[in-house]
């Protein structure tokens, strides 16, 4: 056989066998299936509920402006000209707001507090500021599926401030981490 004879029958072997491999090498899939996982975790709805109100008690009005401060363990201090519980006789409960809360056994929460809540009597207010409360972060509620919550503030109480019953509200909210 001639070499130009030779050479075409090669290309033609090799055409030949690219083709068959092309045939089967490409070839799709007719079809293709595979299962998805899914879920949901229903988890117990969180309820706050409160049992007793941040009370600073009674205070003997200051000469010079001051603060009484309540930590969330009920420990009760001031500054400047006011006078607190430890210097008066108290006929009303003094100490930290305190609430039940409920959620998921478990399951960690965190507590929000406001960053100032007012207390009115008449046209006269006062501030609370810097709330904290017994709430540390990662804490998780207990396996009967509550925490005890105390929360504490500062009162800021101006010079020569109105006698009378001031009085308040402040938001406490509770999120599932």
């Amino acid at each position: 056989m001639s070499s130009p004879a030779r050479f075409l029958s090669g290309m033609a072997a090799m055409a030949c066998a690219l083709a068959a491999l092309a045939g089967t090498a490409f070839a799709a899939p007719s079809s293709s299936s595979v299962s998805g996982a899914a879920q949901a975790v229903i988890l117990a709805p969180l309820q706050i509920a409160p049992l007793a109100p941040l009370s600073f008690g009674q205070l003997t009005r200051p000469t010079a402006a001051g603060t009484v401060v309540m930590s969330p363990a009920g420990a009760i201090t001031a500054t400047g000209g006011v006078l607190t519980s430890t210097a008066i006789a108290q006929t009303a409960r003094r100490g930290p707001g305190t609430f039940a809360v409920a959620g998921e056994a478990g399951r960690a929460f965190s507590i929000a507090l406001p960053t100032v809540a007012i207390l009115r009597q008449g046209s006269r207010n006062m501030r609370l500021s810097a709330f904290r409360s017994n709430w540390i972060p990662g804490a998780v509620f207990s396996p009967t599926r509550t925490f005890a919550l105390s929360v504490g503030a500062t009162l800021n109480v101006g010079a020569n401030q109105t006698t009378g019953t001031y009085t308040g509200t402040y938001a406490v909210t509770v999120t599932y981490q």
